[in-house]
C-alpha cells in the first residue's frame, strides 16, 4: 500500500503543473523520510532545491537533502550537499554548523565536530543552545578532552554537567594491562568486567591443559600435538581477548556518558515548515 502511494505521488509530481508538482515532491520527500528511505528522500529534496527560485528555499531544501543523506550513512556526500546550502548565504550560520558537526562525528573527526558544535552553541537561538552544547561535550569526550567537555556541559545545564562529571570520576581500562593479565586465562576479561567470558576462557584453557597432561602421560603424542595446537589458539585468544575487552569497556563507558548527555535530545528538522528551515531539538 505504501509503495503504491509513493508511485502515485511520483507520477503526480511529473504530470501536474509546477506549483502542484513541487508540493507533491515535498510530500514524497517527507513520506520517504518517514518510511526510512533517507537516500530517496534526499534525492527529492535535491529536486526541490534545483527547482526553487528563492535562495532561502534553495538553502533549506539543500540542508534537508544533506540531513537525509547523513541519515542514509553517507556523510561525505552530505557534506557536498551542505556546501550548496551554505553557498546560498540564506541560512543562519549556526544551522549550517550544527549539521557540519554531526557530519564530522560520522567521519570520526571529533575535534572538528567539537569546533562546529561550539560555534553553533555560541550563536544559536536559545532553544538550540543546550542541544549544541551537549553535542560539543559529547564530541570532546570522544576526542579525549574531558576538561573541554566539562566546560561545554556547564553551558548545557546541571544534568549535562553531572553526566560529564560522572565520566571524569571513572577511569578507562588499560588495553596493555588487559593483555598482560590475559596471560593468566580469563584474568584479562575479568579486569574489563566481562566475567562470563573470563569463566569461559578459564574453563576451556583448563580443559585443554588437562588434555595435554593426560595425553602426554599416556604417550599419545598425536593427540597431544592436536590438543596443544588448540590450547595455543585459546591461550593467545585470552591475551588478545583481554586487550579487546578493555577497549570494549572504554567504548561502553563513553557510550553511557554520551547517552546521559543526550537523554531526551535529538535533532530533527520540521519538514512541515518548509521552505522555511526550522529545527527541533527534543524528543
Amino acid at each position: 500500500m505504501k509503495r503504491s502511494l509513493v508511485f502515485a505521488i511520483a507520477w503526480a509530481a511529473v504530470c501536474l503543473p509546477a506549483a502542484f508538482g513541487d508540493e507533491i515532491t515535498l510530500r514524497l520527500a517527507r513520506t520517504l523520510s518517514e518510511e526510512g528511505d533517507f537516500a530517496g528522500s534526499s534525492v527529492e529534496f535535491r529536486r526541490l532545491a534545483l527547482a526553487a527560485d528563492a535562495p532561502a528555499a534553495r538553502a533549506a531544501f539543500s540542508w534537508s537533502a544533506a540531513f537525509e543523506r547523513w541519515r542514509a550513512g553517507d556523510p561525505a556526500f552530505a557534506d557536498r550537499l551542505l556546501d550548496k546550502a551554505e553557498d546560498e548565504h540564506a541560512l543562519p550560520a549556526w544551522q549550517i554548523s550544527v549539521l557540519r558537526g554531526e557530519l564530522a562525528l560520522a567521519r570520526r573527526a571529533h575535534e572538528e565536530a567539537a569546533f562546529h558544535f561550539e560555534s553553533a552553541s555560541r550563536r544559536a537561538e536559545p532553544d538550540a543552545q543546550s542541544y549544541t552544547a551537549r553535542r560539543e561535550a559529547a564530541a570532546r569526550l570522544r576526542a579525549g578532552d574531558a576538561v573541554g567537555a566539562h566546560a561545554a556541559a556547564e553551558r548545557a545545564g546541571p544534568d549535562a554537567e553531572a553526566a560529564v562529571q560522572a565520566y571524569r570520576q571513572g577511569a578507562d581500562k588499560s588495553p596493555r594491562l588487559g593483555g598482560w593479565l590475559g596471560i593468566v586465562p580469563g584474568l584479562g576479561y575479568a579486569y574489563a568486567g566481562e566475567y562470563a567470558n573470563a569463566l569461559r576462557s578459564m574453563i576451556l584453557n583448563s580443559l585443554f591443559i588437562w588434555g595435554m597432561v593426560e595425553t602426554a602421560e599416556r604417550d599419545q603424542w598425536g593427540a597431544f600435538a592436536a590438543i596443544s595446537f588448540f590450547e595455543l589458539t585459546w591461550f593467545s585468544g585470552s591475551i588478545y581477548g583481554g586487550i579487546d575487552a578493555s577497549h570494549r569497556y572504554n567504548r561502553r563507558r563513553l557510550a553511557r556518558a554520551e547517552a546521559a548527555l543526550m537523554a531526551g535530545y535529538s535533532l530533527q528538522p520540521d519538514y512541515d515548515a518548509l521552505p522555511a528551515l526550522q529545527l527541533r531539538y527534543r524528543f
